[in-house]
């Protein structure tokens, strides 16, 4: 991200440079936010990290909220997550692969999560935004990965999406707040696979 935007009067609204403008706030907005939590967010913050005035910041996004929203929307929704299996590879290979392309953005989408759950009765905007870009695809794509291993008789026929999801985001939310360490890079994503896999196979003894 450039350490100076361009932001003069002259910039066309839709333009590239307006564009590129936009998007470096809304990924310095959800940066911010996954630091600093709901309650702490400034847009002036944001307006620094990307490289603008406040000012130009205000005329993208008018509001805290707006920004915040935007923050998430900027995140991948995982649309796909574990859909593909590459050749002579296994579900457990698959998971560990999903899981490592996953953990470094849930180190943003943990912390984002934990403020959104705060701020749910007063700000349910953040929330509902996490839900239709991260939350729901993630679980889509969860479910499709279970049913296509059911029917392969390779994972346990009562493994539902929806918990196996709620499990996902819980680790991820306490990681977000500090109440439990899943490591970093291989460390996270083998600890991570310790926790799934026997919950997930038929049997915890099933090879690799």
């Amino acid at each position: 991200m450039p350490k100076t935007l361009r932001t003069g009067q002259g910039i066309r609204r839709g333009g590239d440079q307006y564009e590129s403008i936009h998007k470096a706030l809304a990924t310095a907005a959800a940066h911010e936010l996954a630091e600093v939590g709901y309650g702490d967010f400034m847009p002036e913050s944001v307006a620094q990290r990307a490289g603008v005035s406040p000012r130009t910041a205000f005329r993208h996004y008018e509001t805290k909220l707006l920004l915040a929203i935007a923050g998430i929307e900027s995140l991948p929704t995982y649309t796909g997550w574990l859909d593909s299996q590459k050749p002579g590879e296994s579900f457990a290979d698959r998971l560990r692969n999903g899981l490592r392309s996953g953990a470094a953005y849930f180190e943003i989408v943990g912390h984002i999560a934990a403020t959104a759950v705060s701020f749910r009765e007063t700000q349910p905007e953040l929330l509902k935004t996490l839900k239709k870009q991260v939350l729901t695809p993630r679980e889509k794509a969860i479910g499709k990965y279970l049913d296509e291993g059911k029917r392969a008789g390779v994972f346990r026929p009562e493994v539902q999406a929806s918990a196996l999801a709620a499990t996902d985001l819980g680790l991820f939310t306490m990681v977000g707040i500090g109440q439990f360490s899943l490591g970093r890079g291989e460390t996270r994503v083998q600890r991570l696979f310790q926790q799934y896999w026997p919950l997930m196979a038929t049997t915890a003894h099933m090879k690799d």
